[in-house]
């Protein structure tokens, strides 16, 4: 399949309160649908816009410069504004958000940091609003006149970096928080695709190399143990290192009273093999129809997700579009959670990692079969 990168204004719609009215009235809402097809496809297309793909209520349309992009939006929420004055038409009402980025072709679909970003501010757009990132803002400027209001440093779900918006058309007495409306619910999750993409062999080496470090840690305190529970004082013969190759007891590069032998021969193989079988590595890749639903995953699926003895997954990393989760502990065992992640980042994180509608899971094999069990379910609710 052809690859191809490119600059492109990436614009977002959205019904305002569709998910209500489906449920309330299923006919109004394909009506709805409907009228919203008629009335955008005309302005769509005289403004030069390809409709990517269509995510229920919402389009995902790519536009060859960013003021076709801006005029077109302006053109649809007059037209609807028009739409909605007779009284003889059944009201609705969207947003719209642009963003100009770099984007991925492939195939029929669009992925990227532009995709990515343009869904991420068409919520903060009021009803019947426009919102446009600041690159979109600095490159129509000079060419059309915006009605817009400026604000900074706002943080888009899930995306490192803050960014400066724009709202269209300013409104009074209205603050942006009271029309972000970021815990909208959608659609139901829809899963087009799950598939495997990480190899088995190729995951030996890096799990054999996490658990070593993390078995490497755990002898001492199962020695000290052991030393605690023998019929000898706690403090005779103690040392730190071994005194003999078969026998004697000793904090490190030791087991139990075996010597370093019994260490190298037994412990550090058993153990290491007992913990890549329960740490080995495993990679998904999951496509969603509605690139909406990834917010959900994100927030529900990892930090929703419960685990005994653990609490649930929080973010401790993130880097543009990936996100690094891990198991937090009880609150009362809190005060260890740096050290540990400190030696067993690798084999208990879930690594995440979004574009457009794509997301690739990354973490032990037992996690990715319970998210994925969850992923089912989702689908449900």
């Amino acid at each position: 399949m052809p690859i191809e990168r490119k600059l492109a204004a990436i614009m977002f719609t959205d019904i305002v309160g569709f998910t209500k009215i489906m449920g309330d009235d299923e006919k109004t809402a394909l009506t709805i649908l409907e009228k919203q097809q008629s009335l955008l496809n005309p302005i769509i297309q005289e403004r030069k816009g390809t409709i990517i793909k269509k995510m229920g209520d919402g389009l995902l349309i790519e536009f060859p410069s960013t003021v076709e992009a801006v005029e077109c939006a302006t053109q649809i929420q007059a037209q609807i504004k028009l739409y909605n004055e007779d009284n003889n038409n059944i009201e609705f009402h969207i947003r719209i958000g642009i963003h100009l980025g770099d984007i991925v072709v492939l195939g029929d679909d669009i992925l990227g940091d532009g995709v990515n970003i343009a869904s991420r501010i068409e919520p903060l757009a009021s009803s019947d609003g426009i919102c446009i990132t600041d690159a979109v803002y600095k490159s129509v400027k000079s060419r059309l006149k915006l009605d817009a209001k400026r604000i900074d440093e706002v943080d888009l779900k899930h995306i490192d970096d803050k960014y400066t918006i724009y709202k269209m058309p300013i409104e009074e007495n209205n603050e942006f928080e009271e029309h972000s409306n970021l815990e909208e619910i959608h659609p139901k999750i829809k899963i087009l695709s799950m598939e495997t993409i990480s190899q088995p062999l190729k995951e030996i080496l890096p799990t054999f190399w996490s658990t070593f470090k993390v078995a490497l840690v755990m002898h001492p305190f199962l020695n000290i143990v052991t030393k605690a529970l023998g019929d000898k004082p706690f403090f005779e013969d103690l040392h730190i290192f071994p005194t003999s190759l078969d026998s004697g007891w000793a904090l490190l590069f030791n087991f139990s009273d075996r010597g370093l032998l019994g260490f190298l021969i037994f412990y550090l193989p058993l153990m290491c093999l007992f913990m890549m079988i329960c740490y080995f590595k495993k990679e998904e890749k999951v496509i969603f129809s509605d690139i909406r639903n990834v917010d959900k995953i994100l927030d529900y699926m990892i930090t929703d997700l419960d685990n005994i003895p653990l609490n649930r997954y929080e973010i401790i990393e993130q880097k543009g579009n990936s996100i690094l989760y891990w198991p937090t502990l009880k609150s009362f065992l809190r005060i260890l959670d740096k050290p540990i992640i400190f030696v067993a980042k690798e084999a208990e994180s879930i690594l995440l990692r979004f574009d457009g509608n794509v997301v690739y899971i990354r973490s032990r094999w037992s996690a990715i079969n319970k998210l994925k069990k969850q992923l089912k379910l989702l689908e449900l609710v």
